[in-house]
Parts: structure tokens; sequence; C-alpha cells
């Protein structure tokens, strides 16, 4: 039975939405085939791990419930088989529990932008999802829409702002981003550049709400994104999973409550229409699925995109493209890619042809994790001391 490792949590304002995925996550998994270790990253970046962490209700008492659970690490050598553990209560006959495959189920800052792929890459350890190249291009919104639309996928127009440039003179940002092309009018959408789950987005419809949209961003970031206001539009959404060769999801088309996705709307819409009911995380969205009255040219289109993309930035594991579609002026545009999504977008493989359920989709990228781990060993890392010695 192979040991996988399920990392989330960490130090990120989408903390808790990295939980409920991870819970999600493990309880899909294939008892008969894998053995689970939670491994939960606090706020401030410690490691735990412990049966505990598979109850909601542990949570409900943090800090204090840590101290119930063993402290642990992953240290950044080669060969060390696993997680290093440092203190606290454990039941384990050695210092390393011994992990198979790495599971990080992370949202945000330094789990799904790279940081930890980082660390993996130097344990040498395989693990699931995207890479480090792939995972921080994707979570940088403004380097991701560059490097597509090198590759010939059309973007949403957009342009950077820094917290430093904003602080020196926000007149000039303001007639920076009015001088760029597409955003020549109000309203705008502002994003801090690096975070998802709709944390830190306004909408701005003059200069005072577009000064108060940016302080907001950069509570979250050191840089905003600003992007237009497609007043009549569509959003358009579709999961890829990685294999030979990538394979997409259905279609969906989420519906929000206002203008733009909240997090409410993204999370807790379905919990707060039933008393003490809990939070599904993304698959409580209201959203249509493969929706039979959309144009299927329209189908295709994202279809393709989101593939080439995929191929394009060497992801794995299982991503979201987000798309928009303009219905004023019929443009389909690519808006966003999250690396890791909400609930890992299991929701729309149960409605694919042919159907993927979430213990058959998880199976597939564990598989993918060590299929590619496999190849990286195989690499020649060593050429010897010829220049020093020569």
């Amino acid at each position: 039975m192979k040991g996988i490792a399920v990392l989330f949590g960490g130090r990120s304002s989408e903390h808790e939405i990295s939980i409920i995925t991870a819970l999600q996550l493990i309880e899909a998994l294939d008892v008969t085939r894998y053995q689970v270790i939670p491994v939960y990253i606090d706020l401030r970046g410690r490691w735990f791990t412990g049966e505990e962490l598979l109850t909601r209700d542990f949570y409900k008492n943090l800090p204090a419930n840590l101290s119930l659970i063993t402290e642990v690490t992953l240290l950044p050598y080669p060969g060390v088989g696993g997680l290093t553990i440092i203190s606290g209560v454990h039941k384990y006959t050695s210092k390393i529990i011994p992990v198979d495959v790495f599971f990080p189920a992370f949202h945000g800052q330094f789990g799904e932008d790279g940081c930890i792929q980082g660390l993996f890459e130097l344990a040498e350890v395989p693990y699931t999802g995207c890479g480090v190249v792939s995972s921080s291009v994707a979570m940088n919104k403004d380097v991701c829409k560059a490097a597509l639309k090198s590759y010939g996928v059309p973007v949403l127009p957009g342009v950077l702002v820094s917290r430093e440039e904003a602080a020196n003179d926000i007149r000039a940002v303001e007639k920076k981003i009015l001088a760029t092309r597409g955003l020549e009018k109000f309203p705008l959408f502002v994003k801090p550049c690096s975070l998802g789950s709709s944390v830190g987005i306004s909408r701005v419809t003059d200069s005072a709400s577009l000064a108060a949209a940016l302080a907001k961003a950069f509570r979250f970031d050191t840089h905003a994104i600003i992007e237009p206001c497609v007043t009549n539009k569509m959003e358009i959404n579709i999961s890829v999973v990685g294999g030979n060769p990538p394979t997409a999801s259905v279609v969906e088309i989420p519906v929000a409550s206002a203008e733009v996705l909240t997090y409410e709307d993204k999370y807790m819409r379905g919990a707060k229409s039933k008393k003490g009911a809990q939070s599904s995380g993304m698959a409580s969205l209201t959203r249509k699925i493969d929706p039979e009255d959309l144009d299927p040219k329209i189908k295709l289109e994202v279809t393709a995109y989101a593939i080439n993309a995929f191929k394009a930035l060497d992801c794995g594991g299982v991503v979201r493209f987000d798309f928009m579609y303009d219905l004023d002026k019929g443009n389909l545009t690519f808006n966003e890619l999250n690396p890791l999504p909400g609930s890992l977008s299991f929701y729309l493989w149960i409605k694919s042809k042919p159907q993927l359920i979430y213990t058959d989709l998880l199976d597939r990228v564990i598989a993918q994790a060590e299929h590619i781990h496999q190849r990286k060993l195989s690499l020649n890392r060593e050429t010897g001391f010829r220049a020093m010695f020569s």
C-alpha cells in the first residue's frame, strides 16, 4: 500500500479553502491502494500530521489542538524517504514517516505558486500537480497571460501596477491604466496579481474607487492587475488532467450572484442555503455543467485552447482554465489558470464523457506523478570536477 502525504493549509489567504479541498480529496482516495498521511501546515508555516486532522471539528480549536498531534517537516535532502518527525505526540517507531507520493492540496501563496514544488524538487520526491515553472507562471496572472499570448491563445487585456508605483503617484498610475489598450474607460476590475478565490477583487467605476481598490489589492499582494469589465459576458471554465495525451473535461458556466464571482459565491452559497450545512468548497458553487444551449463551436474552441495551453506551460495533475466570452463582440479570451483548482474540479469530470469519478481521477494524477519522477531520475545530473582540476 502506497503512502500518500496530502499537504494542505499553508501561509495563504486561501488557507481554509485548502483544508476543504484536502478533506474532500482524502475521502475520495482508494483506501485499498493508499495509506493517507494528512499533513497540515499552519499559518506560521509549521507542519503537523495525525489522524485528528481528518475531522473538521479539529480545526475549530486552533492553534490549541496542534499540541495533540505530531510536528514534522520535509528536509531538502534527496534520499530521506519521507517526513522527518520534529516533536509532539506520535506513535511512530522511527524518526521518518515513509511517503511514496506527496499530494499538495494548497491554494494561493507558498503552496500553489511553485514554492512547495521547489522543496519537493530539492528533496527529490514524487509529487502531484504542476511543476515549479508551470505553477509559478500560472499563479502570476500577468506573466501567465503574456506566456499564453505568445502561444496564440487570446487573452483578456490587462496592465500590472506595483504597490510602489501607486504609493509614489496614484494619478500617474491612473493615466497608465487608462492609456492601456482595452482599459480606456471605467468600469474596470482590480485584482491581486497572484491570488485566487476572488480574494481582494474589486469593480471600480471612477478614480476614487480605483485608489481604494488598489489599496485593497495591496493588502494581499505586492502587485495588482487591472482588467476591463466586460458587462455582457459569459464565463466558461474547463479542467484538464495530465496524461499522454492530456484530457479535457466538459465545460461549465459558473453563475454569480452579482457581476463578479465572490468568495461567498464560490464557497459558501450552498452552505448558506441549508441551515447547519458545511461548505463543499468549489463544488458548492452554482453552475451549469456542459450546458446544452452553449454553441458547440465555443465548447470546441475552449477545449482546444485549454489543451494547447496545458501543453505549452508543461502543466501536470489537474488544472482549471477560466475563459470569458464577450456576448457583444462574440469573442473568447483566456482569463486565468488555476494550477490547483478548488475541489480539484472533480464535479466537471463526473459529468464528462466518458465519466471519470473522483477516485479514478486521483489514481490518474498519482500515477502521472510517479511517471514524471522516474523520468527525472533518469537524467544525468553529474559531470564530475572537470573544470576545477583540469
